[in-house]
């Protein structure tokens, strides 16, 4: 990767000759550590086909390119393509995409013959959305994302902590989820106002029967969770319309006790759960 890529002095020089100026409203924040983007391209091959949502500046995008089989970069700021289009002209496994990724059939977009997965630095505003729509896919693995240290813990927190929610369940479901390490704010332009962490999202495989419970699962963490004071059997009767009776019976059976809250329920738990609510 070329280094200028990563350089302040280069970055705001070319930022300034194109007339460019951040947009807190798509949480723009640019790489400015080349050690960042050499080593989250370092954990994929050329037999795959990495997809990259937000490439800014294109240090990241760079490194991908020396790696891997083919590149597909999406940028939503149509401001940043002429850039792109200079600082990667050397890329010659890059296909660069304006638009929106929670818009975008992103599989779709993936050339055939090599093996799908994501690198990125998110933007901060729709981290949960877009991680949400790439591990609904089924598509990508691995996924390698840089996001808010914040909501990496919430990615990997264990039930009974402050971090552990509904988007901790979902990403159990669907990943084996780990922090690979943490980025901080004076590794960007401008500088954010907190730490990063990289995580990686490696896809899990269920056998058929446990796959069809995963929807009443989520259905169920979401109920919890929507109401986080109340029991577990108080929250899931308001959330699934049930009748108090029938949540708790259901809830004994299985084990559990209504008088519980939903957040020390692991994600295997809310899985047994789910053979009680599932028709």
């Amino acid at each position: 990767m070329d280094k200028l890529l990563t350089d302040p002095r280069n970055i705001r020089a070319r930022l300034a000759a194109h007339g460019f100026a951040f947009s807190k409203r798509l949480g723009q924040n640019f790489l400015a550590d080349s050690r960042v983007p050499d080593i989250m391209a370092s954990f994929f091959d050329p037999g795959q086909a990495v997809l990259e949502i937000g490439p800014g500046f294109g240090a990241l995008t760079a490194a991908l390119c020396e790696v891997c089989g083919a590149v597909v970069a999406v940028e939503k700021d149509k401001r940043l393509l002429p850039l792109l289009k200079e600082n990667l002209a050397d890329c010659q496994n890059l296909t660069v995409i304006e638009g929106d990724a929670l818009r975008l059939d992103l599989p779709s977009l993936m050339p055939q013959g090599l093996r799908p997965a994501v690198c990125a630095n998110l933007p901060y505003s729709v981290t949960t959305p877009i991680l949400t729509a790439l591990l609904e896919s089924g598509t990508f693995d691995p996924i390698i994302v840089m996001v808010q240290r914040e909501v990496a813990l919430r990615l990997t927190a264990c039930p009974g902590t402050p971090e552990y929610g509904a988007m901790t369940v979902f990403t159990a479901m669907s990943a084996q989820c780990s922090v690979l390490f943490d980025v901080p704010p004076e590794s960007f332009i401008p500088r954010p106002a907190v730490t990063s962490s990289v995580v990686r999202l490696d896809s899990l495989t269920f056998d058929v029967g446990m796959q069809t419970l995963v929807p009443t699962a989520l259905r169920l963490s979401r109920a919890a969770f929507a109401q986080r004071r109340k029991t577990l059997g108080n929250a899931l009767s308001a959330g699934l319309a049930l009748p108090r009776e029938s949540v708790t019976e259901r809830l004994k059976a299985a084990g559990f006790d209504p008088g519980a809250r939903g957040e020390t329920i692991s994600p295997e738990g809310y899985l047994s759960l789910a053979r009680f609510f599932t028709p």
